[in-house]
């Protein structure tokens, strides 16, 4: 080998050495810039009836919810707005995120930005539908719908409609021909899109045609939540979210908010309602204390079970929505983690809004962002790989290692 050949080849072994010590130092510099992205504060102490707590003084792993919360700012987890963590009545978890809302423009997520809830909404409607049976403004689930309607005594003269109880709205069992996922929400095949653009919604949903038996088959429809809103209205003599602000949100110190109407006046109990993710987080808390909130009463703790107890089995739930049932426009889900099966209830809303509670961890998980269709349950893949694996330690507390076999 003459001398210019050693030459070059020392030089390209140089070069090499050098790009491979550059990717190296890259790789580490990202990895170290990766680890120290986040740094946690503990959540701001308000005038707004929260109890504070660290996650360390709650006992979360706090290794895991940091790495959540920079897959989250590294967008291995797309377009998140805002991710809450309660635990023992105390708010541990309050980070917020910018990103594209729902018209595509992007916008700064803080807490005192209220968000949209979109089909979330549902939840807190069947909350008030609770709320006008606890005060005797309805007699009961078992009611007949036909009842609130008398000026579509035309339509009740169907006996099979006029079976339909407000149980099988509560539940999506009412048996009306409906659909709204076959086709987008732009597409005026679908029956959610339709109905909008009618002058009376109501009768564009009650002259449907009877599809099945009412209380047996479940069917998404948004059409029998607005109906639910109208009931209470017929009831109380109160629009829902006047009704709300009486009954619902000033006892839980909830003032800033907005709920989208018709130019009519008929309240979008559908999805309109947008919240704080701190006011979103005291739903959670409430239902997680049988109806309580800081001692006081809100809505029963009867209602609170009826309403979060399967109504509809897995088998009729679409597969992509990863529910274990559906209770009064509450969807149940568990979770398997460390050989534990952890039971949930949530509000859930179009684009990855979360209200989840986990009653025997004593948690409320809350997610807001903006991701259609299969980034739809990114919050439930947080909850599975870091949230209950944060709040349940490796070990018992006796000390006894788990089973690996589980």
């Amino acid at each position: 080998m003459n001398a210019r050949s050693t030459t070059r080849r020392v030089l390209i072994c140089a070069l090499l050495t050098v790009v491979i010590f550059h990717v190296v130092c890259v790789q580490a510099r990202s990895f170290t810039n990766n680890v120290k992205s986040y740094q946690y504060n503990v959540p701001e102490k308000l005038n707004d009836g929260w109890e504070i707590a660290s996650l360390k003084s709650a006992r979360l792993d706090t290794d895991l919810i940091q790495e959540l919360l920079e897959r989250i700012g590294d967008n291995s987890y797309k377009n998140i707005h805002s991710v809450l963590l309660v635990k023992n009545g105390s708010l541990v978890l309050e980070e917020y995120f910018s990103g594209r809302n729902s018209e595509g423009q992007y916008q700064t997520f803080t807490r005192d930005v209220p968000q949209e809830m979109h089909s979330a909404t549902k939840s807190v409607n069947s909350i008030l539908v609770g709320i006008a049976i606890d005060r005797h403004l309805i007699r009961g689930v078992d009611e007949r719908i036909s009842s609130f309607f008398p000026e579509y005594s035309d339509i009740f003269t169907n006996k099979e409609k006029d079976a339909i109880r407000l149980k099988d709205l509560l539940s999506m069992t009412a048996g009306l021909s409906w659909d709204e996922w076959t086709y987008p929400y732009t597409d005026p095949r679908n029956d959610a899109a339709m109905m909008a653009s009618k002058a009376d919604f109501f009768r564009y949903v009650l002259e449907k045609p009877v599809a099945s038996t009412p209380g047996t088959k479940f069917v998404y429809n948004s059409g029998i939540s607005l109906i639910l809103g109208e009931i209470i209205y017929k009831a109380s003599g109160l629009r829902a979210d006047k009704f709300a602000e009486r009954y619902f949100f000033a006892p839980l110190g909830i003032t800033n908010y907005s709920w989208g109407k018709a130019p009519n006046g008929v309240v979008n109990t559908l999805g309109g309602l947008s919240l704080r993710p701190r006011d979103m987080a005291k739903i959670g808390c409430l239902f997680l204390n049988g109806g309580r909130w800081h001692g006081k009463q809100i809505v029963s703790e009867k209602w609170v079970n009826e309403s979060t107890q399967q109504e509809v089995g897995a088998g009729q739930l679409p597969t992509s929505f990863s529910a274990d049932g559906y209770g009064y426009q509450w969807w149940l889900g568990s979770f398997h983690v460390r050989g534990q099966v952890v039971e949930s209830y949530s509000a859930r809303g179009r684009g990855g809004q979360f209200i989840i509670v986990f009653p025997t961890l004593q948690v409320v998980a809350v997610f807001t962002g903006w991701n259609d269709n299969e980034l739809l349950g990114q919050p439930l893949d947080m909850v599975q790989r870091y949230i209950i694996p944060a709040v349940i330690p490796q070990v018992t507390d006796t000390a006894k290692p788990m089973n690996q076999n589980q």
